[in-house]
């Protein structure tokens, strides 16, 4: 093959690439990625409703061995899979599984978003909700006992009458309201500029846009540690030098 043919034929191909939904991943990752004798599955899993990424979510190349696991900001990446018809599987705690059917081809490296719906959850009696949420809380007083930290009530969250949780927040000694374009957020008065805090939806690292529009009636107690110093090792996040918010739901089983 001459070499004008041969640069023809790698243009084309680099074109065909391009053309695959969603933006395709470093060309160095494609070629880890890909065997000469397999294809790739690259993407991000979110939430349907939110589209906010779900985090630790297994991706699985139905009746092989082949799996991963989502990284916190939902993406991941199955190399080596076998050219041909494949069925994925995507699994996440809190969510309904979703199945996937893709045709692959040798070599190709096929980016897609899957989307996940939320479960819903029913308890049959209120008596079975009480205890469950007694015992959800216990640590919250417990918590709240030790005097590290700020705490809002579910009663002290109903005589405020607010219609968002930045307007709960704000009422915290050392929480301040920055607006970034249209949306207010939360922010530790001690923590530099573009720092925000670490939130916490009944008891998991939730992400800051799922965690601020919980309703205000819908949440049952408010944790908030402004600082290093405060905060307890169950709520050691990714950004929570920054601060924590830990938001507890009345619903939550």
């Amino acid at each position: 093959m001459t070499a004008h043919r041969f640069c023809i034929a790698l243009s084309f191909f680099y074109v065909g690439y391009v053309g695959t939904w969603g933006a395709a991943p470093a060309r160095a990752a494609q070629d880890a990625a890909v065997a000469g004798d397999s294809a790739a599955v690259t993407g991000q899993v979110v939430a349907s409703e939110t589209r906010a990424p779900i985090k630790g979510a297994t991706v699985e190349v139905m009746g092989t061995r082949l799996a991963a696991t989502t990284d916190s900001t939902g993406r991941f990446t199955l190399p080596r899979v076998p050219p041909g018809l494949v069925m994925l599987e995507v699994r996440a705690v809190g969510y309904a599984s979703g199945n996937w059917r893709l045709t692959l081809k040798l070599g190709q490296v096929i980016e897609h978003r899957f989307d996940l719906d939320l479960l819903a959850y029913e308890l049959p009696e209120v008596v079975v909700e009480a205890r469950k949420a007694a015992r959800r809380f216990a640590d919250f007083e417990r918590r709240r006992a030790s005097g590290m930290g700020y705490f809002i009530t579910k009663d002290q969250i109903e005589h405020a009458n607010a219609l968002t949780l930045i307007d709960i927040l704000v009422t915290v000694r050392g929480v301040q309201q920055v607006c970034l374009t249209n949306d207010c957020i939360a922010k530790m008065a001690r923590s530099p500029p573009g720092c925000y805090p670490q939130y916490f939806l009944d008891g998991r690292e939730s992400t800051a846009y799922f965690a601020r529009n919980t309703p205000p009636h819908d949440i049952q107690g408010i944790e908030v540690y402004r600082g290093g110093a405060e905060i307890p090792g169950e709520f050691s996040g990714t950004n929570s030098g920054c601060g924590v918010i830990a938001i507890w739901t009345k619903s939550y089983p």
